[in-house]
Parts: structure tokens; sequence; C-alpha cells
């Protein structure tokens, strides 16, 4: 779309240019043979006019049904070189001053077509000077003083000519840079504003799947409590509900605070026991086996707080899974794969029946929960640059596997 839209520019730019360049041949016949009384093929040079204007004519039409179309850029440029050889053929040929004028469309075009192209149209360029340098026939003069002052004053008039166009299309192009560098800080500016939106919004979806196991569970409570009106409820059961609400209220607290923050650096080894407590808070009947090397166990990671809500939807859905199948142990095993840090977790639950599958908890309400977790994860592990993979475990249940970039979750670490 960018390249249309130069196209297209240069193309206006182009048309303007040749309707200029009928009225100034003319202007320039009229004063070569009124004034300077040179002897000219005035049919030659008026047939070449009228067939430049009729040209740049079918080219406007052509724009206005294909407008920034190459085709019809090159097809324009061609136009060109040949109507500017048609005129000097019949005035003077190389020694026209005027011959300078074939370094114009090289230089208009050189910020807009590909190297290809400009390329192409040096060498053209150059093959119709050599043409006019070796055929074309010269002026006709009285004495040599006149060709000579002549010669000079078309130096002038072309340097002038050159200085115009060339400063007018710098200045015409210097805007148009202001302009899409201006467009540029504004797209940027509105990409920051979306990824803020973006993570504000994930941290919602993240609060209000968390916010739901603690509801879920002081809702069952009370239906317990009222079906045995005579009895005091247990202590242990008082403590789950008061801790699993005070989570809740923390997570609505931390929702705003934790869409700017990163999280901070910590050793790989307790960013994982963090992950074990929220399990053993949200999903206390839950048995996590851990399997973290010794070698990575003090490596420091930054776990941005959207990151790790992430990695504890995947863990709730794996408990969630094995409870299905009356099965409440999940295993987490970490390992370093070179650029990435893997994380795979086994769940006990029904699985699903081929790799490639779609797993069981995507995106549909399973029991408590709100189907939120895999879609959460997965798009916070998108933003990381990670990936989210599943396959069937021998002897029943569902492997996640988990790949992510080291340099996503250790920038700015000190090592």
């Amino acid at each position: 779309m960018a390249g249309t839209a130069r196209y297209s520019e240069l193309e206006g730019s182009l048309h303007l240019l040749r309707w200029l360049a009928v009225g100034g041949q003319l202007l320039a016949v009229w004063a070569a043979t009124a004034w300077l009384r040179l002897d000219l093929e005035l049919p030659a040079l008026l047939l070449g006019i009228c067939a430049l204007g009729l040209a740049n004519a079918l080219l406007g039409l052509w724009r206005l049904r294909r407008p920034g179309t190459e085709a019809a850029l090159l097809l324009g440029l061609g136009v060109d070189l040949a109507a500017l050889t048609w005129a000097l053929y019949f005035t003077g040929g190389a020694m026209n001053p005027f011959s300078q004028l074939y370094l114009v469309p090289v230089a208009l075009t050189a910020t807009v077509l590909p190297a290809s192209r400009v390329l192409a149209l040096a060498l053209a360029s150059a093959a119709a000077y050599a043409f006019l340098a070796l055929e074309a026939p010269g002026l006709r003069f009285h004495h040599l003083g006149s060709a000579f002052d002549l010669h000079i004053a078309g130096m002038a008039v072309n340097f002038a000519l050159a200085l115009l166009l060339f400063c007018g299309f710098g200045l015409r192009l210097a805007t148009r840079l202001r302009w899409q560098s201006q467009a540029l800080a504004e797209a940027r500016e509105r990409g920051l504003r979306d990824e803020g939106l973006h993570a504000l919004a994930l941290q919602a979806a993240s609060t209000a799947h968390e916010v739901n196991t603690p509801l879920a569970t002081a809702r069952l409570l009370l239906d317990e409590w009222r079906d045995s009106p005579g009895s005091p409820p247990p202590a242990e059961d008082l403590e789950l509900m008061a801790r699993q609400l005070d989570y809740a209220r923390d997570a609505v607290r931390r929702l705003v605070r934790d869409s700017h923050e990163t999280g901070h650096p910590q050793a790989l080894g307790e960013a994982v026991r963090d992950l074990a407590g929220r399990l053993a808070l949200l999903r206390p009947e839950t048995g996590l086996t851990i399997r973290l090397p010794p070698a990575l166990e003090a490596r420091r990671v930054c776990f941005s707080p959207g990151l790790k809500a992430a990695l504890g939807h995947l863990l709730d859905n794996a408990a969630d899974a094995g409870r299905r199948n009356g099965r409440t142990d999940v295993e987490l095993t970490l390992g370093d794969a070179g650029t990435a840090l893997t994380i795979e977790i086994r769940d006990h639950g029904p699985g699903f029946a081929a790799e490639g599958a779609q797993p069981p908890l995507s995106g549909q309400p399973q029991g408590l929960g709100l189907g939120l977790g895999l879609q959460l994860a997965n798009a916070t592990l998108e933003t990381l640059g990670g990936r989210l993979e599943y396959r069937p475990a021998e002897g029943g249940g569902l492997y996640t596997r988990v790949a992510l970039p080291w340099s996503a979750i250790t920038a700015g670490t000190p090592p």
C-alpha cells in the first residue's frame, strides 16, 4: 500500500511536468524561430509535441482508472525519454544544453522505484544520449559566435530549470518524509496505548478467572452449612474460605497495578514455589510434584504478574482435569531448551484422543470454571513469543508444554 501511494504521487508529479514540457516546448520553438531565427524542422517538432500531449492525456485517463501502478509509471517514463530524444534530435542533439534533462527522470525516480528499474532507466538515458551524439544533425548558424552565445544561454536556462525541478521535488519529498515520520510516531503511540489496554484486558479477564474459584468455594461451603444448621462450620473450612476470599480481594487490588508491572527478578526456584503456593491455596486437595534441575533453580528470571497468572491457570486446569478422573496429583517439570525455558505440566484427566486435537478445557466451561484458563494463558504466552502445545500422555491424561524464550523472561535481570 505504501508503494502504491508513492507511485501515485510520482505519477501526479510527472503528469504535471509533461504538461509543462508541452507548453515549454511550444514556447521554445516559437522563440527559436521567431526571435533567434533558427532553421528548425517545425513539422517534426510540432508532431513530437502533439504526440507528447496526447500520450499524457491517455496516461492521465489510465491514472484515473488505476492509480499508483508501476507499469503506468514506467510507461510514462518511456514516453518522456522518447519525447525528449525526438525533440533533441531536431534541435542539435547532444550539443543542445537541454540534453542534461535526461538526468531529471533518473533523479526523480531514485527514491521511489526499485534499484533495478532506476538502473534500467539510467542505461536507457545513456543510450539515448549516445544516439544523439552519434546520429543527430547539428543546428545551422550564420557564424560561430551566435552558436556559442546560444549554447551559454541555453545552459543558463537549463540550470535554472533543473534548479526549480530539484528544489520543488526535494521540498515535496521532505514534506512527505516529515508527514510519514509523524504518522509513524502516532502509530507507535497508538500501538503502545493499545498494548497497555490489551495487557489490562488480559489482567482483568485473568482476575475474573481467579476470583471465580474462591467465590465458588465459598458458595459450596455456604450450601453445606445451610444443609446442617444445627452444627457449627468446621474451623478448617472457615480458615480455607477466609484465605481464599483474601486472595480474591488481593487479586482485585492487583488488577490495575499489575497491568503496568513487568515483575521483579527472582530465582526460578522461588517463582516455582510461588506457583505451588497458589495452587495449594486454590486447589488444596491437589498434590503437586515438581521436577526442577538444580542448575536452573538459582537462575534469575523476571515473571510478570500476567505470566504467573497464565501458568497458574494451566495448573488449575490440570488439577481440575485430574479431579474429573478421580486423580488429585499433577506433575510440573522444568527444563532448558537452549534458547527457551520449557515448562511441562502432566495431568491425569480424560485427555483427548489424538495429538493435535483440541484440549478438553479449551474455551468450554468445565465444572466450576469459566473455561477461560487456556485462552488467557495462550494469549499471554503469545505476547511473550512463547508457545503452548499439548500431547496425550501414556496411560491417560495430557501433557501441556510451554516454551518461553529466555530473552522474554530475563530482560533487565541481573545475572
